[in-house]
């Protein structure tokens, strides 16, 4: 298994949000739930339960977007009592997500990072969808693709 630290873009993750105030940690995943990096500031087996989780998160906020109107979904926002979870399109197939420190951080200035970030470097963020087996469908995928959410 693949470290999604030490990649190519977990280090770009520790700069551009791992350096800012409120930043518990953030990871970039596949829309369905794939980690593909993620900071220092989370181990891997924890980003890839973070990963899973938010894909699930925003399957609901695509449900929830398509049942008041279908007019897009641009960012998923949850709040707990310890603290906040942003979810952004970061590319094609692709999201951008961030747990907070507590609940007073800064969502305005986290987010300004996270979209930043993600017109900074989206042409490099993007995953290819992936497609059943069943589907064959090279490059897509493959024997290690898996299924679609």
């Amino acid at each position: 298994m693949q470290d999604t630290h030490t990649n190519s873009l977990g280090w770009l993750l520790d700069q551009e949000l791992g350096t800012v105030e409120g930043v518990r940690y953030a990871v970039l995943m596949s829309s369905d739930g794939l980690l593909k990096a993620r900071t220092a500031t989370i181990g891997q087996d924890d980003g890839e339960k973070f990963a899973a989780l938010t894909a699930a998160l925003r399957a609901a906020g695509k449900a929830w977007d398509e049942f008041t109107g279908g007019a897009g979904m641009r960012q998923l926002l949850i709040e707990s009592v310890g603290c906040i979870g942003l979810t952004t399109t970061a590319a094609k197939n692709t999201m951008l997500s961030v747990c907070t420190t507590g609940p007073d951080a800064d969502v305005g200035l986290i987010s300004h990072h996270m979209v930043r970030l993600a017109t900074r470097v989206g042409h490099e963020l993007g995953t290819a969808e992936r497609v059943p087996v069943a589907e064959g469908a090279a490059g897509a995928g493959g024997a290690e693709g898996g299924s679609t959410a």
